[in-house]
C-alpha cells in the first residue's frame, strides 16, 4: 500500500510538472506571435510615413495643389498584377477652419486607346479601383490616396495616359473646372520584361 501511494504521488509530480512546461511553453509562443505581429504593423507604419515623406517633398512650391508620385510620370504594370499609383493633394487655402472636402475622380486622357492599344476605354479605366472617393483636406496640409489598378493577365502591351481630376464642389468646382488635374502615364509590360 505504501508503494501504491508513493507511485500515485511520483505520478501527480510527473503531471505538474508536464503542466508547467506546457503553460510555459504556450506563453512564450503567444509571447513570440505578439511581438512578430507588433513588428510588422510598425514597419508597415513606418513605411507609410516614409511614402507620405516622399509624396510631400516632390511639391516643389507652395502654390503647387497636386503631385503624384512615379519614376518619371509613368507607371510601369506588368500583365495579371496589381499596382498603386500614390498621390498628393495640398489644401493651399489659408486661414480657414476645419477641412475642406476634395473629390477626386480617374480620367482616361487618351482618345487613341482604341486604336493604339485595341480595347475601350471603359475597359481601361475598369482596370482601376478606388478611382473615386473624397479626401477631408484641413487648409494649409496635404494628403494623401492612391489608386490601385488591376491589370488582367490579357491586357495588351502598350502604354496610355490617365488623369487625376481633383475638384471641390463646396467651392464650385466642378471635373470640367478642377482644382488640380495631375496626370500619368501608364505602360502594359508582360509578365517577364520590364
Amino acid at each position: 500500500m505504501v508503494q501504491n501511494k508513493k507511485a500515485a504521488i511520483e505520478l501527480s509530480i510527473g503531471t505538474i510538472v508536464v503542466i508547467v512546461i506546457a503553460m510555459s511553453m504556450l506563453i512564450l509562443g503567444l509571447v513570440l506571435v505578439r511581438n512578430i505581429f507588433t513588428g510588422a504593423t510598425d514597419n508597415v507604419g513606418e513605411l507609410n510615413n516614409k511614402v507620405k515623406d516622399q509624396i510631400k517633398g516632390l511639391f516643389q512650391s507652395d502654390e503647387e495643389r497636386a503631385v503624384i508620385k512615379l519614376t518619371e510620370d509613368t507607371a510601369v504594370m506588368k500583365q495579371g498584377s496589381e499596382f498603386g499609383v500614390g498621390f498628393g493633394v495640398r489644401n493651399t487655402e489659408q486661414g480657414t477652419v476645419g477641412s475642406t472636402t476634395f473629390h477626386y475622380k480617374l480620367k482616361l486622357d487618351d482618345s487613341n486607346i482604341a486604336e493604339t492599344c485595341g480595347i475601350s476605354a471603359v475597359k481601361a479605366l475598369k482596370w482601376a479601383q478606388f478611382g473615386e472617393g473624397d479626401m477631408a483636406i484641413p487648409a494649409g496640409t496635404v494628403e494623401y490616396n492612391r489608386i490601385l489598378f488591376t491589370i488582367p493577365e490579357d491586357a495588351p502591351l502598350c502604354s496610355t495616359k490617365f488623369r487625376i481630376l481633383i475638384y471641390r464642389p463646396s467651392k464650385g468646382e466642378s471635373a470640367d473646372a478642377p482644382y488640380a488635374d495631375p496626370f500619368f502615364f501608364v505602360k502594359i509590360t508582360g509578365r517577364g520584361l520590364f
